[in-house]
């Protein structure tokens, strides 16, 4: 099975060391290989990922939602005469939180469904006279960054009852008729007796942060606040927030309403690396480490050449694992005013931008 040990084992051998490093002597940066494999590691394996949308780091999750503008079913506060914070940036209608384990947002799927706002499930069945799929052009949707209020730890100021360790508890929002709060902050039980709260864990969705931070507020909330829903059967519970100060995190911009994304997710078990990826990752730290280890400028470029051959072979694998069907409307059919080209089922998207090559310097 493939671990650390055995990425920078083989990262050692494409430059040609005869070092042999064990688990311990990584865990401990006990010797000099290991200590420059450990401090770019991380920086490259999230690199060679954001390169493409590799099926072994492609992901789906529904966006949480943070802001809508005023008039849409989520926001039916009044229409402001210009932008103001709060409101997502123009001419965008949503905002949603980026996900905490985003390395590269790919796409929006189109979803349709019927009735604005009325929650009908996605589905292939026609449902009030039209059917719901996810069909049409991709959907267009920006990253940017948005100032807010993060959650860095929260009190129990009523323990509830009903829950058990393991509950994921979100706190309450305000109604669709004022302007939103923000996306609340999500809390994880991690100690009750007899179904009453005892302490809680900020469940983090900015990445990186230290210590983690929850929640995506415009203003700093009036404690206590209360439960708006959990995973679990648990009532009651309120709690104190400890807000920092006002930082940005990233978001996605977007005119989806229940937005769903695709992404490439930070993967970091080397078991789920495809066999591809692997050769393509240990090449690129041996090409990272080289010149430190051996001082060898030419053996550097040779190994850059190599890490893009190795991707450009697994993106072409990549592509065609799976069902891909290549009909093309013809021009002439199209200016008629006839497409039913679908890139979506073709998928990915088949104009979909797979990225540059790696380089290192």
């Amino acid at each position: 099975m493939p671990s650390i040990t055995n990425i920078y084992n083989l990262a050692l051998q494409v430059i040609g060391t005869r070092t042999t490093l064990t688990d311990a002597q990584i865990a401990n940066n006990s010797t000099n290989e290991a200590i420059q494999l450990n401090l770019v590691y991380a920086n490259i394996r999230d690199d060679i990922l954001r390169l493409a949308p590799w099926d072994c780091a492609l992901s789906t999750a529904n966006l949480t939602y943070i802001t809508s503008s005023p008039g849409t079913p989520e926001n039916t506060s009044a229409a402001t005469t210009i932008w103001q914070p709060g409101q997502p940036p123009p001419p965008w209608a949503y905002e949603y939180q980026y996900p905490v384990d985003c390395l590269r947002a790919c796409w929006i799927i189109p979803a349709t469904q019927t009735g604005f706002a009325s929650g009908v499930p996605i589905t292939t069945a026609v449902t009030g006279g039209a059917s719901a799929f996810w069909q049409g052009q991709p959907v267009k949707f920006k990253v940017q960054t948005d100032q807010f209020y993060p959650v860095i730890a929260a009190a129990v100021a009523n323990g509830g009852t009903s829950y058990n360790v393991g509950d994921i508890i979100t706190l309450a929002s305000g109604p669709n008729t004022q302007p939103p709060i923000g996306a609340p902050v999500q809390l994880q039980v991690t100690a009750e007796s007899g179904g009453v709260i005892s302490a809680v864990s900020v469940i983090a969705i900015v990445n990186g942060s230290d210590p983690p931070a929850g929640g995506s507020y415009f203003a700093v909330q009036s404690n206590p606040v209360a439960q708006g829903s959990t995973s679990g059967n648990g009532t009651g519970a309120t709690f104190n927030l400890t807000q920092g100060i006002a930082s940005p995190q990233r978001v996605i911009l977007t005119n989806q309403e229940f937005a769903t994304l695709a992404y490439i997710q930070q993967v970091v078990d080397p078991n789920v690396f495809d066999p591809l990826f692997q050769t393509a990752l240990y090449t690129a730290l041996g090409a990272a480490v080289c010149q430190s280890l051996t001082g060898d400028k030419t053996l550097v470029k040779t190994l850059v050449q190599t890490v893009n051959q190795k991707i450009e072979i697994a993106r072409s694998i990549d592509g065609n694992e799976g069902l891909t069907v290549n009909d093309v409307t013809p021009d002439w059919i199209r200016i008629r005013g006839i497409n039913w080209t679908d890139g979506y089922i073709s998928g990915p998207y088949t104009s979909y931008d797979w990225g540059n090559f790696w380089s290192f310097a």
